[in-house]
């Protein structure tokens, strides 16, 4: 029998109320313009409160670790100060705020509902549990239904979307970073002699590197080796190949080979990385004792020489520059020239130079000219050869070099007969030296080193011995002979009568080594001076 109206009749519930489209809409395009995971936490708070909940608190979880797992943090909370009975607060403002500190729930599962006063949200996209939001209604309010239970997992579906892809750029910035500093390390300090200074503008504003690199590298003899290398292309394809090549340079120098052949060692070793890659080069070799600069090129631009007086010229290579590196087998020489102290050498790629509907030869000459203009500490050179040259997309890499060389009264030599009394002779002569210099603190290290480096060069040389003992901010010693056998450090038996000088020497410098050289080999080590 139907029961009369007011007698305690029941409709059945209807379908739950749809959510607010409009609101939802307006949600969606606020949530998904988020800065990054904290800033979409807070937002999300913020639509939460005080439309569908009095507080709120958004957690978002670590990243998983190996056999560990993801701990949530609370990032942001939002409360109404005095919730009303509508829905809406009466007084006081919502405050968002973030919480850093303090873990959170562990797997963060869905609880509440409709009917409770207390709701639980996981933020979940792409397969990824990412944390979860937790609203609360107090006594003023009556509980979640379904409308606003679907309400609230919507716009949590959008927030996890927000937090996930900005977790994803946070993620490649990381890694981009990473390899922008493996790809690019920083060169090392200045080698003594050489006043050094240098830009780098990448043509790629997201990958901040590209197909240049310049690097210098300390030799053997108190010289250095400046490079500047130039990668046809742009993008991550450029910068992979230029990490290698400057990989390559780098061990190419550290055999002590001549600038030529260094360039075109490096071309053997480009065309098998990427044969049809081509790389223009410019490798120079600065003695600050002799103040003589070797430099070859294979295909590049012309470095300029500004002489101490400020005439600037730019170095006639064009007889011994070779093709570019990855044609095979480049004809390319060394040409030597002077570099007298105060002199400066500016190396740099076609980034700086060439412009669309621009003579490159003009561009030159106007380069030219205001590097013989500029002047100054070498900083501000290299910021007005920059703010001169303009805009581009393309890669700029600039390296300027002052030459100041090595005092004389700070370098010692001696050519010496290869007999058994050598040895004695060069320990008094470096005990001498060292005196003058006032670091006789350190004469017995270097005395016994020498002493031995010595011996080994009169047992296996024909003619004059050279030996130099060289003061910069370490004491270096050098002996050379005509024996183009390196010397190799061995472990001698229990019975043998030679081959522990080597040990002795590295026992007691701070490094040592050995090159070949024209006409034969050099042994050189280096003492740290006392404090």
């Amino acid at each position: 029998m139907a029961a009369e109206p007011g007698q305690g009749s029941r409709l059945p519930p209807g379908p739950p109320r749809p959510p607010d489209l409009a609101f939802l809409r307006a949600a969606t395009v606020r949530l998904t313009g988020a800065h990054g995971p904290a800033g979409a936490a807070r937002l999300l708070c913020e639509e939460l409160v005080p439309r569908l909940a009095d507080t709120a608190r958004v957690y978002l979880s670590d990243p998983e670790g190996e056999g560990r797992p993801p701990r949530h943090h609370p990032v942001a909370v939002r409360t109404v100060a005095a919730p009303g009975d509508g829905g809406a607060p009466e007084t006081g403002a919502p405050e968002t705020e973030a919480h850093p500190a303090g873990p959170g729930p562990g797997p963060f599962p869905a609880t509440g509902g409709a009917g409770t006063r207390t709701l639980a949200v996981p933020l979940e996209a792409c397969g990824r549990r990412l944390g979860g939001a937790i609203l609360t209604r107090g006594p003023g309010r009556p509980p979640f239904d379904d409308s606003a239970v679907l309400l609230a997992g919507q716009l949590t579906a959008v927030a996890a979307l927000a937090v996930h892809h900005a977790q994803v750029e946070l993620s490649h910035a990381a890694i981009t970073d990473v390899v922008r500093q493996s790809l690019r390390p920083e060169p090392p300090p200045p080698p003594p002699g050489v006043e050094i200074a240098h830009r780098y503008r990448p043509g790629d504003r997201r990958m901040l590197v590209g197909g240049d690199w310049f690097d210098v590298i300390p030799l053997s003899g108190c010289r250095v080796a400046l490079v500047v290398g130039d990668v046809m292309g742009h993008g991550l394809q450029a910068a992979a190949l230029m990490a290698q090549l400057r990989t390559s340079v780098q061990t190419l120098a550290a055999l002590e080979l001549p600038p030529d052949q260094v360039l075109r060692s490096l071309d053997d070793i480009a065309r098998r990385l990427a044969g049809e890659s081509i790389t223009t080069c410019l490798y120079a070799v600065y003695d600050p004792v002799v103040r003589r600069c070797g430099i070859a090129s294979a295909g590049h631009l012309p470095p300029i020489l500004v002489h101490r007086d400020g005439r600037a010229e730019l170095l006639g290579l064009e007889a011994s520059t070779g093709l570019p590196i990855g044609l095979g087998r480049p004809p390319i020489e060394t040409t030597e020239i002077a570099a007298d102290d105060d002199s400066m050498l500016i190396l740099y790629t076609d980034g700086l130079v060439e412009r669309r509907d621009h003579d490159i030869d003009n561009r030159l000459e106007r380069l030219r000219a205001t590097a013989g203009a500029a002047g100054g500490p070498l900083e501000k050179l290299c910021d007005v050869l920059l703010d001169r040259a303009g805009g581009t997309d393309d890669d700029v890499t600039l390296l300027v070099a002052r030459f100041r060389g090595i005092p004389s009264e700070h370098v010692a030599g001696w050519f010496l007969e290869p007999h058994s009394r050598t040895p004695g002779q060069v320990r008094a002569l470096v005990r001498r030296t060292l005196q003058d210099w006032g670091l006789s603190g350190i004469s017995w290290r270097v005395e016994l080193a020498a002493g031995e480096l010595v011996a080994n060069a009169c047992r296996h040389a024909t003619r004059l011995i050279s030996v130099r003992l060289v003061l910069t901010d370490v004491v270096l010693f050098e002996v050379g002979d005509d024996d183009h056998r390196l010397p190799v450090l061995r472990s001698p038996g229990e019975l043998d009568e030679q081959g522990r000088g080597l040990h002795i020497v590295a026992d007691l410098a701070e490094r040592w080594g050995s090159t070949r050289v024209a006409g034969g080999k050099t042994v050189w080590f280096t003492v740290q001076p006392s404090p």
